[in-house]
């Protein structure tokens, strides 16, 4: 079945961001000339556990500046569709499961996706300014094997809304939690209201970090289509070229933060 999503509830709830969030964090986003037409997969780093503020900052920017068909579908962890789903899917949340991301790309869409995942969003406080992939390439295959550009996203302050204390990846091997939630970390945060918390889906009221998000130059392959999307070190070769980007991107982004 197709993914379906409401232009109204994303134009709502962009004006929501803009309204709310954008003040709230004192965000600033960079770079939107750097969309390209057609389709497209947005890679970015994960920030900030359950709550993923700079999300929603970086939806609503693009949707203000480009219009919805610029705006990504956003590949979900799981635990987020079954407990938020009912609100996420509507605006655009979707299964992250390579099937889905390849039909919508090859529809002429435009795709965001973490590919650290919970490695990256529960990352230590003392490695925020880290890119965590985890050694991940599923991204990579999958913009080769439809033949689309990589648009890098970096995030700086969105993993100060909270402070990870410890991701919690020897909790996560031992309750065996990437077989049944498919989680390998089961992070300890201190946050807002609740203190201390060692469970990875505890919602909790983030702290006024100033957010500011970065959106690079698109990366183009040489090579594209199944026969280089099964070529694993050319793949591996991708992955390690986006990856590079969005560090780079994420160091520049956070050195001028903090400048400012």
């Amino acid at each position: 079945m197709t993914p379906q999503r409401d232009p109204h509830a994303i134009a709502r709830a962009a004006s929501r961001v803009r309204r709310i969030l954008v003040p709230y964090h004192r965000a600033r986003i960079t770079g939107v000339e750097h969309i390209p037409t057609g389709p497209a997969l947005y890679v970015g780093n994960h920030n900030g556990g359950f709550y993923t503020g700079d999300t929603y900052l970086f939806a609503a920017a693009v949707h203000h500046a480009r219009g919805l068909a610029d705006t990504p579908w956003v590949l979900t962890h799981d635990l987020g569709l079954a407990l938020l789903g009912r609100w996420l899917r509507p605006l655009g949340a979707i299964p992250a499961d390579f099937a889905t991301a390849a039909a919508l790309l090859t529809q002429g869409n435009k795709v965001l996706v973490y590919p650290g995942s919970d490695a990256d969003g529960a990352r230590r406080w003392t490695d925020r300014h880290k890119v965590i992939f985890d050694d991940r390439v599923g991204y990579a295959r999958l913009a080769v094997a439809c033949g689309v550009p990589v648009i890098p996203v970096a995030a700086a302050g969105a993993h100060n809304t909270a402070v990870v204390l410890s991701d919690g990846a020897a909790v996560a091997r031992l309750l065996r939690t990437r077989r049944w939630l498919r989680l390998t970390r089961w992070p300890l945060l201190l946050s807002l209201p609740w203190g201390l918390t060692f469970l990875p889906s505890v919602p909790y009221l983030p702290l006024p970090a100033r957010i500011t998000i970065a959106i690079g130059p698109p990366i183009h392959f040489d090579r594209r289509g199944p026969d280089a999307a099964h070529d694993e070190q050319y793949v591996r070769r991708c992955a390690a070229r986006v990856h590079r980007a969005v560090q780079e991107l994420l160091d520049r982004t956070s050195a001028a933060a903090r400048h400012r």
